[in-house]
């Protein structure tokens, strides 16, 4: 049976109400902050951070606090929700696991646009999918080197000739 994500008593703990913890993951939402300041949002993240880290800050996805907060003193701006996941991963930002969950995905992703004719086409769901451009580069080189290689006709095939 699958354990949620959140327990009631990690939420209860950090002292924090659910719509404190739902602007540290998206942000100040359009009626403004909840925090009087920036002291006050810091705090908040230091009592939050770990459940906000452990219910959002997986799958190549960061919380807006965390952006915020966090980012600046690695050297990282918000790339945008789309590009979020390969941001993070070119700039070494993600646990190992985030890292073999990710590349699972895009590995994928690369495979099924590369059974796509149009090269617009095929760019455009690398896009979508936000699969790294150096990522991009190497298994389309990897790719090329096999086709060359099967391309080849083998020595014995040409000895039979």
């Amino acid at each position: 049976m699958p354990h949620p994500i959140a327990h009631n008593d990690d939420i209860e703990s950090c002292g924090l109400s659910f719509s404190e913890l739902q602007e540290l993951w998206l942000g100040v939402g359009p009626d403004g902050s909840l925090f009087h300041d920036e002291a006050e949002l810091r705090a908040a993240w230091e009592r939050g951070r770990v459940v906000c880290m452990r219910i959002w800050g997986s799958g190549g996805r960061r919380p807006q606090a965390w952006w915020y907060l966090e980012a600046p003193a690695l050297g990282l701006k918000w790339p945008s929700h789309d590009r979020e996941q390969s941001y993070l991963f070119e700039h070494n930002a993600l646990s190992e696991a985030e890292c073999e969950q990710l590349l699972a995905g895009w590995r994928k992703d690369f495979e099924d646009a590369c059974l796509l004719e149009d090269a617009v086409v095929r760019r455009e769901h690398l896009d979508w999918a936000d699969v790294p451009r150096s990522l991009r580069r190497q298994w389309q080189a990897a790719r090329r080197r096999r086709v060359r290689r099967s391309a080849v006709p083998s020595e014995e095939a040409a000895a039979v000739k």
